[in-house]
């Protein structure tokens, strides 16, 4: 039982703190949250699908097992945050004014990437949770019903967490939720670029270069230690990065802040002109 709910809480720690992001800095967007949380639920409902299929089907098995399969959905989820955070740091200023009145119709294509976001989130997470509780399952002296509700304990506990997180950001103002989360999210992207890279580069298909710049385990370790892991989860941190992770890392920031501060260049041109 412990087992599955540090499992489960530990992964879902990780699909509520974005979550929880995305929720507090689109607050008064009317139905925001709609859109984010049917991403959440239908994230979670796909992965609760795997998991069902998964049991009795070993090449979805072994389809999530893939390296290749994760480093896709993290690469389609590091493009769409790319995309919005770009979209947030030339729309925020007037959003930070209009955003009580602000509807849905006027923002529906960046909060579709949002909503994909948390989806993409969700499933990937879920994934390495179905991995981790079909590993559990295999092992005898575990009882399914003991997995089950340590899963659910696990997955209340970073319920609430989120929760808590939640009404901590909202009291904060709109304008600099925007502008924090605008960079958080630019970190989030990058740290999803190179995790990316090192699934790749474990296949093949993408060089390291070097293969492990520094190792930071015995110090600073994501698997045992909770700010470890917000910072592996927020800002991409990794204990042992590969060159080539890095200059994928680097190169992500580079990439949005100059597209950012392109946008916005453009936006104080127009409205000097207007």
């Amino acid at each position: 039982m412990f087992a599955s709910m540090a499992i489960v809480s530990r992964e879902g720690f990780e699909m509520v703190l974005i979550i929880t992001l995305l929720l507090a800095a689109t607050k008064q967007v009317k139905g925001a949250s709609r859109w984010i949380l049917m991403g959440g639920i239908g994230g979670v409902l796909v992965s609760i699908l795997l998991a069902s299929v998964a049991i009795s089907n070993s090449f979805i098995a072994s389809l999530l097992k893939a390296k290749l399969t994760g480093a896709i959905i993290l690469i389609m989820a590091s493009l769409l945050i790319a995309w919005t955070v770009i979209w947030m740091k030339s729309e925020g200023k007037r959003l930070s004014h209009k955003l009580s009145n602000l509807d849905i119709s006027d923002v529906a294509s960046p909060l579709l990437s949002l909503s994909l976001v948390a989806f993409l989130t969700v499933v990937r997470e879920g994934s390495e949770v179905v991995l981790f509780l079909l590993g559990l399952m295999s092992q005898s002296s575990v009882s399914v019903h003991s997995i089950i509700l340590g899963s659910v304990l696990g997955a209340l506990e970073a319920i609430v967490i989120g929760v808590l997180m939640y009404f901590g950001l909202i009291h904060v103002n709109i304008g600099k939720v925007f502008d924090v989360f605008a960079l958080v999210m630019t970190f989030l992207s990058a740290g999803m670029a190179a995790n990316a890279v090192s699934k790749l580069s474990s296949i093949g298909l993408v060089p390291s270069l070097i293969p492990q710049v520094w190792n930071t385990t015995p110090y600073f370790d994501h698997h045992s230690n909770w700010l470890a892991l917000i910072m592996h989860v927020v800002f991409g941190y990794t204990e042992k990065p590969s060159l080539m992770q890095l200059i994928v890392y680097t190169s992500t920031l580079v990439v949005i802040f100059a597209l950012s501060k392109k946008v916005n260049s453009r936006l104080q041109i127009t409205a000097q002109s207007s």
